[in-house]
């Protein structure tokens, strides 16, 4: 017997093609160079055959065919265009022109719409059908998308999208006959559903009844298309989302997901608000030059030379007087690795620095020091791999706005595969899709770990279903189920839910366990350890990975673990620093309230893309450095084993230097020598280094 599926032999437009048995006539027509025009239909999406726009004639028939919706078949003779047919598309065409006010002059859209599209393609310059057009209302209660319903053609595709790209299920049809209107839930309005802002919807919309509020008319017909492209990734949470960026004029006009995605990409090319809309927003004010504090604590404007030869001088002061140890190195998680590497040699070789920590340091770092082995570090697993689990458990506050494609994963494989799932925490992570979740107040989570632990354990040894179960009871410490029960005042809905989901993971073949920032960053080193021997009752995920999912404050929070962790000291010191550098990508602390800056600081100099309003009392030397958007550089990946290179999508102002050169040009002055010349050189250290952190070799 043959494993091999024969093609179809079919003609279309006198072409005999060979096509696989399991396409559409219009995958057929596609993957042979032919066009067919549509609407409703998007390559990453499921078909529906709404429109009838992409209608062929096959086999003579008199009764047209939806090319997207029907099969192909041996021996088929498809004929895409002919008078008729092109009649019937003008005709659909001027329908959907008639039902609402699709006025091309006055729309967001104009110049890169579909629907415009087809009807320069198809000649229709006036209607030839009753205009049928009532008023109907514009929602732009949201700060991110509009919604026009009088430009809506209701295709269909942003409902596919919510359903099938973020899997919010937000989106759907309300209403009947005319009145047909696409709703958020139940009728809400924008801003009061469940809606994400992820933007899918606006991306696959093919008219201008779903726009970005951000960037509106940066297209107009008449006018060539002239912007650029870029293909590259988002830093911003460590899921380094593939990203397709469309530049004009050296001004960002969107950023959009890479729809449809390939295989390697579980979250189907979706983007969250961060990453479409946010990195739009203008942050502050663009800090364009050196500045220099004055005597009087007034700013004034200083060369490139003299504003690094007072860092050095500064710095090299505060070393002299209070040790290396009073200089500070502090720098954002969105740094690229280039950037770390070269900030970290700086401070170390240039001030003898022991101390360099990342800005968005929330000590996730603890649960590395725990080990599944004593004196070992662990491999997470790739959150990819929720698209293979059985089985979710997130313990701690984990949110939708810290990682929102993660929740949007879950919340896809809970409804279609009626994947179990669980929350231990604070707030339902999971709600209204999950199958459990106990209420917990912060703290209290890895108090009920050890009793999912301890009962697991008891089940497990019955059964015989882990062979390493024993050498995890001897390592894990007993506790009395009841007792935990009383002490964290669980009422009997809670117990029941604890016992069922002792029984899930028991039961599950390939669960996984997703840690928030606040569990991993705690220090008991107890909790922390019966965390890591849950995950490890079913055994390394591909015999290499614990089980565990840990959530990380800044996109590139894992690179910075990795080549700053020998200075990120485990107990932070108390004293006050006399000196720091600070490195930062946003405005400066935006994100990061609980990071506190002594004012009686000796020096302080601040490398910023934006001017810090937040330091300027306690600051002396600002220097600019360009936005992540405005460098090449490389990420590492949310689990530390991915490392993406970031290509820039603007250009720097010409007054600002590259960060890398300027902190090679304050080690020269240093009297540092570092061992790379160029970028290029400083890149190949940078993934050296964190690829032999990821195999587990020091650096």
């Amino acid at each position: 017997m043959k494993n091999d599926i024969q093609p179809v032999k079919m003609t279309i437009d006198g072409q005999e093609v060979l096509v696989k048995p399991e396409l559409t006539i219009l995958q057929a027509a596609q993957q042979n160079g032919i066009r067919i025009p549509t609407l409703c239909h998007h390559a990453a999406l499921s078909d529906r055959g709404g429109c009838r726009m992409c209608v062929v004639e096959v086999d003579g028939a008199p009764r047209l065919a939806a090319s997207c919706v029907t099969p192909v078949r041996d021996g088929m003779q498809v004929v895409t265009v002919n008078e008729r047919i092109t009649e019937t598309r003008r005709t659909i065409l001027e329908f959907l022109f008639a039902e609402r006010n699709h006025n091309c002059m006055f729309c967001p859209q104009s110049g890169d719409c579909e629907l415009q599209d087809l009807a320069y393609e198809l000649q229709m310059d006036h209607l030839t059908v009753p205009q049928s057009f009532h008023e109907f209302p514009v929602d732009i209660t949201s700060d991110t998308i509009g919604l026009d319903h009088n430009r809506c053609i209701l295709c269909g595709r942003c409902v596919r999208a919510c359903e099938e790209i973020s899997g919010c299920y937000v989106l759907n049809f309300q209403n009947r006959g005319p009145g047909t209107l696409i709703g958020f839930d139940l009728n809400e309005i924008r801003e009061e559903s469940a809606c994400t802002s992820c933007g899918a919807c606006l991306q696959v919309c093919p008219t201008g009844a779903l726009y970005n509020r951000y960037r509106t008319h940066y297209s107009v017909k008449g006018h060539p298309k002239d912007w650029q492209t870029i293909q590259t990734v988002c830093p911003l949470c460590g899921l380094l989302c593939p990203t397709v960026s469309t530049i004009r004029d050296n001004h960002l006009l969107k950023i959009e997901g890479a729809i449809p995605a390939g295989d390697e990409q579980p979250e189907g090319g979706q983007l969250c608000r961060q990453g479409r809309f946010d990195v739009l927003k203008n942050s502050g004010r663009r800090l364009l030059h050196p500045m220099v504090k004055k005597a009087d604590g007034s700013w004034a404007e200083a060369s490139w030379e003299s504003a690094l030869d007072i860092t050095i001088d500064r710095l090299n002061a505060v070393r002299d007087a209070h040790g290396g140890n009073a200089v500070v190195g502090l720098a954002s998680g969105l740094s690229s690795n280039e950037e770390l590497v070269c900030f970290r040699d700086l401070m170390v070789k240039g001030w003898e620095t022991g101390q360099i920590a990342t800005l968005e340091n929330s000590g996730f770092q603890n649960i590395y020091r725990i080990g599944p082995d004593k004196g070992q570090t662990f491999k997470e697993v790739s959150w990819k791999k929720i698209a293979e689990a059985d089985f979710i458990l997130a313990v701690g506050a984990v949110t939708h706005d810290s990682q929102p494609v993660v929740g949007s994963l879950i919340r896809k494989r809970i409804i279609r595969d009626n994947m179990r799932s669980a929350g231990i925490g604070p707030n339902d992570f999971l709600y209204p899709y999950g199958t459990h979740h106990i209420p917990l107040k912060n703290g209290d989570e890895l108090l009920l770990i050890k009793t999912i632990l301890s009962e697991a354990i008891k089940v497990m040894k019955k059964t015989a279903s882990a062979p390493d179960v024993g050498k995890i009871f001897e390592q894990t410490e007993p506790v009395k189920a009841q007792d935990i029960v009383k002490k964290l005042h669980l009422d009997g809905k809670a117990q029941a839910a604890l016992d069922e989901i002792i029984r899930d993971y028991v039961d599950s073949t390939n669960p996984l366990i997703i840690v928030a920032e606040d569990i991993a960053a705690q220090k008991n080193p107890s909790g922390l350890r019966a965390l890591v021997n849950l995950a490890l009752l079913k055994e390394l995920y591909g015999n290499e990975s614990l089980r565990l999912i840990v959530l990380k404050p800044g996109g590139n929070s894992m690179g910075a673990y990795k080549l700053l962790h020998p200075f990120d000291q485990e107990e932070q010191a108390e004293t006050v620093p006399k000196g720091g550098l600070v490195l930062l990508e946003q405005n400066p602390f935006q994100d990061t309230p609980s990071l506190k800056i002594p004012g009686n600081l000796d020096f302080l100099a601040v490398i910023s893309p934006y001017w810090p309003d937040s330091l300027v009392d306690c600051a002396h030397v600002l220097i600019p450095k360009p936005l992540w958007m405005e460098t090449d550089g490389t990420c590492t990946g949310l689990d530390g084993s991915e490392i993406a290179f970031r290509q820039k999508m603007l250009d720097a102002p010409a007054e600002i230097n590259p960060s890398w050169q300027t902190l090679v040009d304050l080690a020269a002055r240093a009297n540092v020598h570092l061992d790379y010349g160029s970028w290029d050189e400083l890149r190949q250290k940078a993934e050296q280094e964190v690829q032999k952190e990821v195999s587990g070799e020091k650096t």
